[in-house]
């Protein structure tokens, strides 16, 4: 492995990484930076651990995409278009939602399990201010290429219900994307949410 050493922009602590990651935690100050042709301070959010969250402890990073969303026609056979009419609220056609883009490198089984999930289930968690010692897996994925990615979700949750969804139009605008890393732990299974 090979050790990257960059300094922080904000408090020009030299920050050591051990594993290829675009995103670099300085402890000295607690910010956190992405490099992106330099190195620029970045907006996160870190969740806590549940007090019971039992085995090995790693933090994922996800893009949490903040998206309008607004269908202009569908049609469906035996069934509906129910996972999006869901979202979005008192029986409109458009609404806003977040979307949840693993910025990890995981299989597409991983992937998909993931984004679906916590889409549909969007989590509740406290905030802290550092990883406390806790591992991270690197982020790969870039905030340009999250929101890319958001539609493929969206389709990949309605694909997975009843009916067959024979036309969607709709549009999906990014307002904004936040990198947000959650606690898991290690299983014999995979990643487990650990909130």
């Amino acid at each position: 492995m090979r050790v990257i050493q960059v300094k922080c922009p904000q408090c020009n602590s030299p920050i050591q990484q051990k594993q290829k990651d675009n995103i670099f935690f300085c402890p000295q100050c607690n910010t956190v930076h992405v490099r992106n042709g330099g190195i620029e301070k970045l907006d996160v959010e870190i969740g806590d651990y549940a007090t019971s969250a039992p085995g090995e402890r790693i933090y994922a990073p996800f893009w949490r995409i903040y998206a309008t969303f607004v269908v202009r026609s569908k049609s469906v056979e035996g069934g509906s278009i129910f996972r999006l009419t869901q979202w979005i609220k008192g029986g409109s056609d458009s609404g806003n939602m977040f979307i949840y883009i693993p910025a990890s490198e995981l299989d597409p089984a991983s992937f998909r399990r993931m984004a679906t999930s916590l889409t549909m289930n969007p989590p509740k968690y406290p905030t802290r201010l550092n990883f406390g010692n806790v591992p991270r897996l690197p982020a790969v994925v870039s905030k340009k290429e999250a929101a890319e990615l958001a539609d493929f979700v969206i389709v990949t949750i309605e694909g997975e219900q009843p009916g067959v969804l024979q036309r969607l139009d709709y549009s999906l605008t990014v307002n904004d994307a936040k990198l947000v890393y959650l606690p898991f732990v290690k299983t014999a299974q995979g990643l487990a949410p650990a909130l």
